[in-house]
């Protein structure tokens, strides 16, 4: 046997382990190699370098491993599979990638002679771990290949929260298909459909309130502080709500003193992170205000309403809202706190 793969080396072009050679050569009797070796061996020399040097000349021949080869592969330790993995050629890497263990798949993944159509057939097969699925989302180079995308998408095995930040970048034609194809998540099917309505083109009556809605706000912007503090008391919901966010706290006070203005929107600006701890403070102070639940609970779970007014409010809140706030992470520690007390206090778990 010995005698075959030594003239098979030589023949080949390649010489055999210097121990063996020179054991045969003395007419002695080599040793053979222990069982996990000998598969590596065996394996590169059918797949790994006269593989490359196979596709180097053009040549359209492929080597395929047999169902004992095969299994040989499949039942070496996770050390030896992640070296195949690292260094073998094309047909190793598509059957390793499928092998239970995570390290092995790694391997593969990291093979520096990996293709992107084997990252294709990978994030397309129904087969590959979700763990490797994740590896290749991972990977800035391999989604700038428009079909690596589209493979990650349309696979099910994909988790949906990876799949959905990959769908606006799909074209329609592929987003339509999307959207009929059974399988998928349910919410990967309603952002497609969502991504298809957003790039149809608007009609001329969604044109022309978009238009009115930029000319109106554009319109206030460029008035002077004067006139936005008369608009702020006299005009309407719409001037409200852009001009609370004005830069100029004279027109933000303008706008809470409207006779105009209504506890719906004083909710509203209550639980707003776009406006000013002054104005919070000025609603916080109001006791006609206070008297509206919402308003309240808009003030204790704003994070920039003044420490000791939320302490003050959060006493007259539900239970399911202290719940909430005691669990909030976009409060104040000390609020939190105080909710959790409170919840005790009252016997709630």
């Amino acid at each position: 046997m010995f005698h075959q793969l030594l003239s098979r080396d030589r023949e080949d072009g390649r010489a055999c382990p210097p121990s063996r050679a020179h054991s045969l050569r003395r007419g002695g009797r080599a040793r053979p190699y222990p069982r996990s070796q000998r598969v590596i061996h065996e394996t590169s020399r059918l797949g790994g370098v006269s593989m490359d040097e196979t596709v180097k000349q053009g040549a359209n021949d492929k080597i395929h491993l047999g169902k004992s080869r095969i299994q040989e592969i499949l039942a070496l330790p996770v050390s030896e599979k992640m070296k195949l993995g690292q260094t073998g050629n094309r047909e190793l890497r598509a059957l390793l990638v499928k092998d239970s263990n995570p390290q092995v798949q790694d391997a593969v993944i990291s093979n520096p002679r990996i293709t992107e159509v084997e990252i294709v057939t990978f994030a397309r097969s129904p087969k590959i771990s979700t763990f490797l699925l994740g590896k290749i989302v991972a990977n800035r180079e391999w989604l700038k290949n428009y079909q690596v995308r589209l493979a990650l998408v349309s696979n099910p095995k994909t988790p949906p929260p990876l799949a959905i930040k990959l769908v606006t970048t799909l074209r329609d034609a592929d987003l339509t298909d999307l959207a009929k194809r059974k399988g998928l998540a349910e919410e990967l099917i309603v952002a497609a459909e969502r991504t298809i309505a957003q790039r149809a083109p608007a009609t001329p009556h969604q044109e022309k309130e978009e238009k009115r809605g930029k000319s109106r706000y554009q319109e206030i912007q460029d008035l002077a502080v004067p006139e936005k503090v008369k608009l702020a008391m006299s005009g309407d919901k719409e001037a409200r709500s852009i001009l609370i966010k004005d830069a100029n706290k004279q027109v933000q006070e303008a706008v809470m003193d409207s006779p105009r203005i209504t506890e719906q929107e004083i909710a509203a600006i209550a639980n707003s992170r776009n406006v000013g701890e002054e104005i919070l403070r000025k609603i916080a102070n109001n006791r006609d205000w206070m008297k509206n639940y919402q308003v309240r609970l808009g003030l204790a779970n704003n994070p920039k309403t003044p420490l000791t007014m939320g302490l003050r409010i959060i006493g007259t809140l539900m239970i399911s809202d202290l719940k909430r706030l005691s669990k909030s992470k976009g409060v104040s520690s000390v609020l939190t706190a105080a909710a959790n007390r409170i919840l005790i206090k009252k016997g709630v778990k």
